[in-house]
């Protein structure tokens, strides 16, 4: 197994933590579903407070049936990068027995080296999951209690400084709910408090122990080979993108017994080596340190090809390392809308759910965009999943989204066409796609029409006319509506209930025309 393969199954491996994270947060969500409930936020506190016992419970179920899961995928990664890389270094170490230039290893299963350093790291990985597992159920019930708490106290603090009191006590605690779950979405479910006194997120902590676990097995399994052939010169190899520290030490050639001079590869040409003390090792942020990338491998004088080398484009190593970098944010992004859109629909809450559903699309289009526009970069589906954002959640964010951006466009196109009848000179409050009133019971103005104008239009064409129209203005503070359609106009005095004139598209005078001229322009339609 190589070193990528084994970073793919830590990321698996990180993912049930993902996953376990986005279930428990549904879970909390779930609980506080009732926010609606005709009560005083006081008593709904008490009731929220007294389910306490029943959500501990289902989070134990949660996390017993994925710690088992993952406790054995992760032995099953420790076992097989172990084989891959022992594999990957014998037969290099075999021929140089052969050829007299090392020493002959032990069978690899009877080596008590490789033995008693798998039997240590997986216990150590073991350890470090349950301290996970058990970090998350405290905090998950620590979460839920200060959630409900801090909801009640928003609660009280928004009717309180309600200047209209018309904020019900429902009300109140909704736009609570709202705001501490975005809160409380951004800061998730800790699996790891260190000595600082730092939160790290499951994501964050399970991968960087995995990775890290599964770097330390492969390299300590090939020394442990190379000991017992007494091989010390290992081979660092290279990626682009690299962190500045791993990047000055990547693709160079070190020796463990931190001596220094020059050697040969199999073809033999010739390959300086560097003390091993001289590199970043050793450091968090180094080669080989937390969340690096790189693997050693060991290099066997006269057998052995330098297939890296060193970095010699550093600005351009820490140009493409920064935006990696930039893309696993805009991922975290993507995730955490997905959370809050899965958080709001479990609550009950549409209006919330439908804002967060806009912010959703808004980081994805952000992130695609991103990847696109960046040469080497490739959108990573598997990153931006959450458990619990299923296909139903999913086909919802995308309506509401499409709804709101519908609105949105509307809202654009009317404020055009608002912009061009004010250019226009044409007088009144415009309105479009103009809500039609009732005029059944409103007279006709058949003489001021029809005797006096002369404009031929019956009572029924007036009603039509009027039911057709795409643009009102209204006018005289609100008395007069006048409403434009594309066969005809109608004004209606509401003040008096009258429907004052009506006429026909060939009757139309400039300033109507105009305004039929604008509204064909943006096709307006009823919205």
């Amino acid at each position: 197994m190589d070193i990528m393969e084994s970073q793919q199954i830590a990321e698996e491996i990180d993912g049930y933590y993902i996953d376990l994270e986005s279930q428990i947060m549904q879970n909390i969500a779930k609980h506080l579903s009732d926010w609606g409930q005709s009560i005083a936020s006081d008593e709904w506190q008490l009731r929220k407070l007294a389910e306490i016992g029943k959500l501990d419970r289902e989070h134990i179920l949660l996390i017993a049936r994925m710690s088992g899961i993952s406790q054995t995928a992760a032995i099953r990664m420790l076992n097989e990068t172990v084989e891959k890389s022992i594999k990957t270094i014998d037969r290099g170490l075999q021929k140089a027995a052969r050829d007299g230039l090392a020493g002959i290893p032990v069978a690899a299963k009877k080596s008590k080296d490789v033995k008693d350093m798998m039997q240590m790291y997986r216990k150590q990985t073991k350890d470090s999951l349950n301290t996970c597992c058990t970090t998350m159920l405290y905090k998950a019930n620590a979460a839920y209690v200060g959630l409900v708490n801090d909801i009640t106290r928003e609660a009280h603090m928004i009717l309180s400084s309600s200047a209209t009191g018309v904020v019900s006590g429902v009300e109140s605690r909704q736009q609570a709910m709202v705001k501490c779950i975005r809160r409380f979405c951004e800061k998730g479910i800790p699996a790891f408090v260190d000595k600082a006194g730092r939160e790290w997120t499951p994501e964050a902590y399970v991968n960087m122990c995995m990775r890290n676990t599964a770097k330390r097995v492969a390299d300590e399994a090939q020394d442990a080979r190379c000991r017992e052939a007494g091989v010390n010169l290992i081979l660092i190899d290279s990626h682009s993108g690299a962190r500045p520290k791993c990047a000055k030490d990547q693709g160079k050639v070190f020796d463990l017994n931190n001596g220094s001079g020059y050697t040969q590869d199999l073809h033999g040409k010739k390959i300086r080596y560097y003390p091993w003390n001289s590199s970043s090792y050793g450091e968090p942020d180094g080669i080989l340190g937390i969340n690096c990338r790189h693997h050693k491998w060991p290099f066997i004088p006269g057998v052995s090809v330098q297939r890296y080398f060193p970095t010699e484009d550093m600005a351009e190593n820490d140009r493409l390392y920064k935006q990696t970098q930039i893309q696993r944010a805009l991922e975290r992004d993507v995730r955490k809308q997905k959370r809050l859109c899965m958080m709001y629909d479990a609550s009950g809450n549409e209006e919330a759910f439908e804002e967060a559903a806009v912010k959703l699309k808004g980081a994805e289009k952000k992130l695609k965009g991103y990847v696109s526009d960046t040469p080497g970069l490739h959108r990573r589906s598997d990153r931006e999943r959450v458990v619990g954002f299923d296909k139903r959640v999913s086909a919802e964010a995308v309506a509401k989204n499409k709804k709101v951006q519908k609105e949105v466009d509307i809202k654009k196109r009317n404020d055009k066409i608002k912009a061009e009848l004010s250019e226009a000179k044409i007088k009144g409050v415009p309105q479009i796609s103009p809500d039609k009133i009732d005029v059944s019971k409103f007279t006709f103005d058949t003489a001021h029409i029809n005797a006096e104008r002369e404009h031929g239009v019956s009572r029924n064409e007036a009603e039509r006319f009027i039911k057709e129209a795409d643009i009102s203005l209204t006018r005289w503070n609100g008395r007069f509506v006048n409403y434009y359609g594309p066969n005809g106009a109608v004004y209606v005095d509401t003040e008096n209930n009258n429907i004052r004139t009506a006429f026909k598209k060939e009757q139309f005078d400039e300033p109507t025309l105009k305004i039929r001229e604008v509204a064909e322009k943006y096709g307006i339609k009823k919205d």
